[in-house]
């Protein structure tokens, strides 16, 4: 145990097609859909998880759901980027931390995916 330990937070990531699971010290802190609500005309991400979720099907004609996984792997580079980071900042535990810790994240990828695929994940 260092001196700098509490400037750092151990977290694991299940990127699902269906859920994103996130884990921090040893209990599921996320558990939510892997879905996104995105403005059309502005680009800009609504909601993620759960809340997107209702949203799904019953938004106003400018406002879209995107699943940004697709069979297990990263289908819309951007959306899933800011689904994850939304998903982070969301986890309670860090939420009520004066400093933004450093993170060591381990984050769970089928086996057969492509190189351009994995980079796509770790640039995530």
């Amino acid at each position: 145990m260092g001196f700098f330990d509490f400037l750092t937070e151990e977290i694991a990531i299940d990127l699902g097609t269906a859920n994103t699971l996130i884990i921090h010290n040893d209990k599921v802190v996320i558990d939510s859909p892997s879905i996104v609500a995105k403005d059309r005309v502005t680009g800009k991400i609504i909601a993620v998880g759960n809340e997107a979720n209702l949203m799904q099907g019953k938004t106003h004609e400018n406002i879209k759901t995107i699943r940004p996984l697709k069979d297990g792997v990263i289908a819309d580079f951007d959306a899933s980027e800011q689904m994850i980071n939304l998903f982070i900042k969301s986890i309670p535990t860090l939420k009520k931390k004066i400093f933004s810790p450093s993170l060591i994240m381990v984050i769970c990828i089928p086996s057969g995916i492509t190189e351009v695929e994995m980079r796509a994940v770790k640039e995530s």
